[in-house]
């Protein structure tokens, strides 16, 4: 029973991710993100303009049977349609698994729907969430921006996250308002879980506002800066340090393995904010373990 319920989560997170793809292709940095003129309309090769069928539409596998190739004129798809299908399928199996465990909830009384309305939709908001860092991730390295409606619904999310935790604070177990458990004694001045989260959100947003001045908005945009702010919100302090230190360190390796390989020159632009998902990713399914382990190394 419980395996079944996480197939049919992880398949239907394939459907969704289908539906964030034709979000992302159809994205126009002038326009909004949410347009329904340019949502409403079947899909189409890129290349070939050829409408496509049922069997062509099938998330993930339809990628697979075919070579990654359209059908009608052969030409080579982009590997996004897969990618970005199969992390939306992982997040929606991932994280209520590790929340689950993370908040000490059995798996059985949540695929038999026996569990407070509250964790339930604090699960579904942290998919949202995950599912809105994958789309910002993907729409930055295709346009280099970052949609302010995105950054709106980050917030928001961060703002529910933190009422609800919040509210039933006593059901939970201690520290888990931080995804660094106990080490959040270490590093946050606050006890507070309300003011951990305006604490990382005013953290975020003065940090990377500082990087967009001091580099005149060559090294970061103000999307980034939304990007934090938001995410801020999301993780609160000190959760939202750690993930833009794994950002940095992501980005700069992967920026001279770049360099190095002569597919970037140093003036070329390098989109930031894959790196801050993938480290905010990091810090909410590793954060314990990392800071554990950096800690280990000094015999602490």
């Amino acid at each position: 029973m419980v395996s079944a319920f996480y197939i049919i989560l992880f398949v239907f997170g394939l459907i969704i991710g289908s539906f964030l793809n034709v979000l992302v292709l159809r994205y126009n940095p002038d326009g909004k993100l949410f347009d329904r003129k340019k949502l409403s309309g079947r899909s189409r090769c890129p290349y070939c303009n050829h409408e496509l069928g049922v069997s062509e539409l099938v998330p993930l596998f339809s990628f697979l049977f075919q070579l990654g190739k359209c059908r009608k004129c052969g030409h080579k798809l982009s590997f996004q349609y897969p990618l970005v299908e199969f992390l939306s399928g992982a997040i929606f199996l991932a994280v209520p698994m590790f929340l689950n465990g993370f908040y000490n909830v059995s798996t059985v009384s949540f695929a038999n729907f026996g569990l407070d309305w509250w964790y339930y939709a604090l699960l579904f908001i942290w998919v949202l969430i995950f599912l809105a860092l994958l789309v910002i991730a993907a729409i930055d390295l295709k346009d280099y921006v970052i949609p302010n409606e995105l950054n709106a619904l980050l917030a928001i999310f961060g703002v529910i996250i933190a009422a609800i935790l919040f509210y039933y604070s006593g059901k939970l177990f201690p520290f888990r308002d931080s995804f660094l458990e106990q080490y959040r004694l270490v590093f946050s001045p606050f006890q507070n879980l309300i003011l951990n989260r305006l604490l990382g959100m005013v953290a975020g947003g003065l940090f990377f506002g500082l990087l967009v001045f001091l580099s005149r908005g060559r090294g970061m945009g103000m999307g980034d800066v939304k990007l934090a702010l938001a995410s801020g919100l999301v993780l609160g302090w000190p959760d939202i340090a750690l993930s833009t230190i794994i950002a940095f360190i992501l980005g700069g390796l992967a920026g001279g393995i770049l360099l190095a390989g002569g597919k970037k020159h140093i003036k070329d632009k390098l989109p930031f904010a894959p790196f801050f998902v993938l480290g905010s990713f990091l810090t909410v399914f590793l954060g314990h373990a990392i800071v554990t382990g950096y800690f280990g190394l000094f015999g602490i």
